[in-house]
Formats: C-alpha cells, sequence, structure tokens
C-alpha cells in the first residue's frame, strides 16, 4: 500500500485536497461563489505537473561511462521535486556520466524492480563503467556524493 502511495502521490494527494475542497463548499454555502480559486489552483498545479514531470528515456548507456539509474514514476512528487537536479547533473557531467530514467511501470521498470529489491520511487543506482553498483539513493540524489565517486574512479584509471 505505501508502494501505491508513493509511485501515485502525485495524483492521489491533489484528489485528495481537491475532494475536500469540494466537500467544504457543499458544508458552507458562502465558499460556493469561491469555488472558482479551487478550479484555478487545480489548474495550476496540473500545469506545473505537466511541465516538471519525469520522463523515461531509454537512452542506451554509453560504452566505458559510468551509469546514474533513476527507477521513477511521472506521478511521485519525489521524482518530480529531484527532477531538477537530476537535470543539472546531467549536464554537468555530460560526456562523463550517462544518466537514464525508467518508469517504473514499464515493463523494463519492473525487471529493475526484482532485480535490485526497488521498493519506492525515486530510487538512483550509481554503477561504474564495468556495471558494479557504487551507490544507492532512495527518495534522494546526493550529487555531492555521486561526483565524488566519479571523480575517485576517473584517479585511478
Amino acid at each position: 500500500m505505501m508502494s501505491f502511495f508513493n509511485h501515485y502521490s502525485a495524483l492521489l494527494i491533489p484528489a485528495l485536497l481537491l475532494v475536500a475542497g469540494v466537500l467544504g463548499m457543499r458544508r458552507r454555502p458562502a465558499l460556493r461563489r469561491r469555488g472558482w480559486i479551487l478550479g484555478a489552483a487545480v489548474l495550476i498545479y496540473s500545469a506545473g505537473w505537466l511541465a516538471l514531470r519525469p520522463v523515461a528515456r531509454s537512452t542506451e548507456p554509453v560504452s566505458g561511462q559510468p551509469l546514474l539509474l533513476e527507477v521513477q514514476s511521472p506521478y511521485c512528487l519525489g521524482c518530480v521535486a529531484l527532477k531538477p537536479i537530476v537535470d543539472r547533473l546531467e549536464n554537468q557531467m555530460r560526456g562523463r556520466l550517462t544518466v537514464r530514467r525508467v518508469d517504473i511501470q514499464s515493463n523494463e521498470g519492473r525487471q529493475l524492480v526484482e532485480q535490485y529489491g526497488i521498493e519506492f520511487t525515486p530510487t538512483f543506482l550509481l554503477f561504474d563503467r564495468f556495471g558494479k553498483e557504487h551507490w544507492r539513493g532512495v527518495g534522494h540524489l546526493d550529487a555531492a556524493r555521486v561526483r565524488a565517486i566519479l571523480e575517485k574512479q576517473q584517479e585511478s584509471q
């Protein structure tokens, strides 16, 4: 149950707030005149989610390059919140790190869940160029640690 809420939190929380708002307007007729505020809030939230939601990309890892794998759901608030951080890290490490996003609800995502024991989104897995896992973050991305691991690997080569 908890993982369901985690994967769909970006849909469930606003739906619950919308239901609470509608019920509140039914109980207090004076609030009905302000129903447009509730409608505007729903539209603003929807537009923000559409603009910021993480989208799975099937980028193939570059041979000989470390891989940061993000197992995410486009309906997860944590995934939406971390998207700018992941994008920034991807841009800063371009050419030295491949970032791959996989939707947990896809066939590939379900396989990764079984293979790596993933329960919550977002989950980040950092692999070296040989495919060995070096770091795992559940619900957070420690960009400084990822950079430090990559720099240490480059020094040892």
